[in-house]
């Protein structure tokens, strides 16, 4: 409910209090009287009036002085001053002094009421005007915050295309000031290349036609002309805007006046997006490679088999011995090859034992500096061991590739240096390279080389990319390393910098379990006299395996598919004492075979064998039970010792 308005009348005559008191009560005001200066100023130190009426002759001051005590204590009381007619000159003082208005006395008394009201009135409308100020002030205050705050620039163009408003934004991004660019072109910061995109953009917006939400430019960004991190030519960015109208003086259609906008930067976007599309590439090329590398491994398998049979027939004296040696060395350097682009596919791990880092890079470093010692191996290792679970092999080729590359761009000789450490890594860390926040082991591999470009380092994960002589390389080195890094769950990334060398960072989880110390199989060649059930697809395999496994003395059944194998395990049973599995087979897998035979014969020992390394579709059948891996191309001796090892496992498991 509103209040009634508050009235003092202050007047050394009763009668004239009186009467403007009931002329006023009439309006339903609230009226209070003094008959004196020193009683008034009582009642406006207890109490708040809107409006006071004071007679400018009071006994004990004039209303004048009255008044300028009133107006100390409280701005916003209006004052109206009652005068005689000699009095004219004290009124226009009054009025001087802040008065809103003088009567002269006698007056009529609606003049009277009206004076009141408008006064009243005049406080009410000042009144609102001030809250209204006070919200809109508070209001573009508020606007103005997030518009100096956004990271984003917002702007405004005038008809012409000058800029008429800049955001405080504009110097982080760009490094210009305000004041270098209000009044100038748009097209002042825009790449020549992108001149015509952002005119076609800009004249869209000013004549209503509007295609596209948006656009990406590239602007020109400040800098200081060297090749440091943070120098930029230009700034990747993009462009919403929407053109300001006014409507003309006939009011039938509206005229183009300016244009509002907002530009974001969105380098890091590009830079996540690219990322990401990097990483669908060498996804792709990953599958590519790993199915290459696995029909070659059958082929080396049978070409392998092969070699060791004609091998076992001419016996170590022959002349041909040599050419057969040379044979197997051509095979061992293609296994090589086919490993490195397993690798690159990340097509499995070998074998995964928790490995202490500290104790693997040392031991590498010392037998990579033993035959280069040209080149100074500096170290910092963590105090304590790291953990990681990690194919050492594997992990080491990363390393010697590592160490091979920064020898390379040493010419004249340099420093390696080699550090490990423990860090956390967090989500922002981790989610650009599909990785998961936690703890790491953080190992980094530095040289003093001659570095790379900026457009070197795009592409050195990608397969069969060098910078070298073809033959120096294959270039498929760091494409391995980065495959490998990234089936053990890792992070590789690299920085270099022309003429201040090459970083590699690579980043491996931190496991809490025990170190696994090695034991090394002797190469000799184990024979046997049980039955072994061969089962593959590939006639080539069926062919060698079965000549291989007779010759050490094992009697044969072979099955060229799932079903035929179940169906032969399902009809001997007992019969068969191992068999040796192909995990990649058309219809019924590895896996599925594998599952149809333990449920017709629980303890049946089982070899998997696969042209790919362990990965999740053989770790989940080892997991499930199978007794073992093997490798192909794999040698008579690996697979001797495979055989003899499961089968002397599963006699000693049935005696007890």
């Amino acid at each position: 409910m509103q209040r009634s308005p508050k009235i003092l009348v202050v007047d050394d005559e009763l009668r004239m209090c009186e009467s403007l008191v009931f002329l006023l009560n009439t309006r339903d005001f609230e009226v209070t009287t003094a008959n004196c200066g020193q009683d008034a100023l009582a009642l406006t130190a207890e109490h708040a009036f809107d409006l006071a009426v004071l007679d400018v002759h009071l006994p004990d001051m004039t209303g004048t002085d009255l008044m300028k005590i009133i107006k100390s204590r409280s701005p916003d009381t209006s004052v109206i001053v009652i005068t005689g007619d000699a009095d004219l000159d004290s009124a226009l003082a009054a009025l001087k002094s802040g008065a809103y208005d003088y009567l002269r006395k006698p007056f009529e008394l609606e003049e009277f009421l009206r004076t009141v009201e408008n006064a009243i009135n005049q406080k009410t409308l000042k009144r609102d005007k001030e809250k209204i100020n006070s919200k809109l002030y508070r209001s573009e205050e508020k606007y103005r915050y997030l518009v100096q705050n956004s990271p984003d620039i917002i702007y405004t163009l005038d008809a012409n295309g000058n800029f008429t408003f800049l955001s405080e934004a504009l110097e982080h991004l760009l490094g210009f000031t305000i004041e270098d660019l209000i009044g100038k072109h748009y097209s002042t910061i825009v790449c020549d290349e992108d001149r015509d995109k952002a005119q076609w953009f800009f004249d869209e917006r000013r004549s209503r036609d509007r295609a596209a939400p948006g656009i990406e430019l590239r602007l020109k960004a400040l800098g200081d002309g060297q090749p440091h991190d943070n120098f930029r030519k230009y700034l990747n960015v993009e462009l919403k805007s929407m053109g300001i109208y006014e409507e003309s003086a006939g009011g039938t259609r509206k005229h183009h006046v300016g244009t509002h906008g907002v530009i974001r930067d969105i380098s890091e976007r590009q830079r996540l997006h690219a990322q990401l599309q990097n990483a669908e590439r060498m996804e792709s090329l990953g599958t590519l490679a790993g199915g290459i590398a696995h029909d070659f491994n059958n082929l080396l398998m049978g070409i392998q088999g092969r070699c060791s049979l004609i091998s076992m027939d001419l016996g170590e004296a022959h002349p041909a011995g040599e050419h057969l040696q040379a044979i197997d060395e051509y095979i061992r350097s293609a296994t090589h090859l086919t490993k490195q682009l397993l690798g690159f596919a990340r097509g499995g791990k070998y074998e995964v034992k928790p490995t202490d880092i500290n104790t693997l890079i040392r031991k590498s470093a010392e037998m990579f500096g033993r035959t280069k010692k040209e080149i100074t191996i500096q170290t910092r290792f963590h105090d304590a061991d790291i953990v990681v679970e990690a194919d050492s092999r594997q992990i080491e080729q990363v390393l010697l590739n590592l160490y091979v590359n920064a020898w390379q761009a040493m010419p004249d000789g340099g420093t390696l240096s080699l550090e490990t450490r423990t860090v956390v890594l967090g989500a922002k860390d981790c989610v650009p390279h599909q990785a998961v926040p936690g703890a790491y082991a953080h190992i980094a591999v530095t040289d003093s080389g001659i570095g790379m470009e900026q457009k070197t380092l795009a592409h050195i994960y990608d397969p069969f990319f060098t910078t070298k002589e073809k033959s120096r390389g294959t270039g498929l080195g760091l494409a391995s390393a980065y495959g490998i890094i990234k089936n053990h769950a890792g992070i590789i990334h690299a920085h270099s910098e022309v003429a201040r060398g090459t970083t590699f960072d690579i980043y491996l989880p931190i496991s809490e379990k025990r170190v696994v110390k090695e034991c090394s199989l002797p190469g000799s060649i184990c024979h046997g006299t049980e039955t072994v059930l061969l089962v593959d697809d590939e006639d080539m395999i069926i062919d060698v395996g079965q000549a291989l496994l007779k010759r050490l003395g094992y009697r044969v059944i072979t099955a060229k598919s799932g079903e035929e194998a179940v169906e032969v395990v399902h009809r001997m049973t007992t019969g068969i004492d191992v068999v040796v599995l192909d995990m990649i087979m058309p219809g019924m897998d590895g896996g599925k075979t594998f599952d149809h035979i333990r449920k017709i014969c629980l303890q049946m020992p089982v070899i998997l064998a696969s042209g790919y390394a362990i990965n999740d579709q053989a770790e989940k059948i080892m997991r499930r039970g199978c007794n073992g891996f093997i490798q192909k191309p794999f040698s008579i001796s690996e697979l001797s010792q495979k055989l003899r090892a499961i089968l002397d496992q599963a006699n000693t498991a049935s005696q007890g």
